[in-house]
């Protein structure tokens, strides 16, 4: 099950301190940096699957960084820590993707991920959100059309992305 493709908007709501902070490094053994070729085509696929214009952000990409399970990112608002199964996510304000490791280009299920995370860098500069969590149904269901395209089946649980796209609310038990 995959219903851990969580992004920055979900995290947020974890901004409460942490002992420490990760080292994020941006090259990694165990993670291939994406080219700027797939990150282009990504985006080419995200505007004409989406309808929102990509040409700014193709030309100024989010820069990517890695990391684990378990660290600790630094963010503007506060820490968030990488919950175990997260795969990406995204930091709307500093536009840094952060892919967790082992993290490899040739594997379709882990490009979509990058994708998700760069819906989101779309998302939010072709438009305001009432809050980062609204963004989320949205990439998802991109994330979820791009991958039929490749013959992948998306395993996401809809109900708890539902709960994570709802804007000031708690969900109700």
């Amino acid at each position: 099950m995959h219903t851990a493709l969580r992004a920055f908007a979900v995290l947020a709501v974890l901004a409460a301190p942490f002992p420490a902070t990760a080292e994020i490094v941006p090259e990694r053994e165990d993670c291939m940096r994406p080219s700027p070729a797939l990150v282009a085509a990504l985006f080419d696929w995200i505007g004409a699957a989406s309808g929102y214009e990509v040409a700014g952000v193709k030309t100024d990409p989010p820069a990517i960084f890695f990391c684990d399970e378990g660290d600790v990112l630094d963010y503007p608002g506060g820490n968030a820590l990488v919950e175990p199964g997260e795969r990406g996510v995204y930091d709307y304000e500093a536009r840094v993707i952060y892919l967790v490791g082992p993290w490899d280009p040739e594997d379709p299920r882990q490009r979509s991920v990058l994708l998700h995370e760069l819906v989101h860098d779309v998302q939010f500069a072709n438009r305001a959100w009432e809050c980062p969590n609204a963004t989320e149904w949205e990439a998802y269901k991109l994330q979820e059309a791009w991958m039929a395209e490749q013959g992948l089946v998306a395993e996401f649980d809809w109900l708890q992305i539902w709960f994570w796209s709802k804007c000031g609310q708690t969900p109700h038990p």
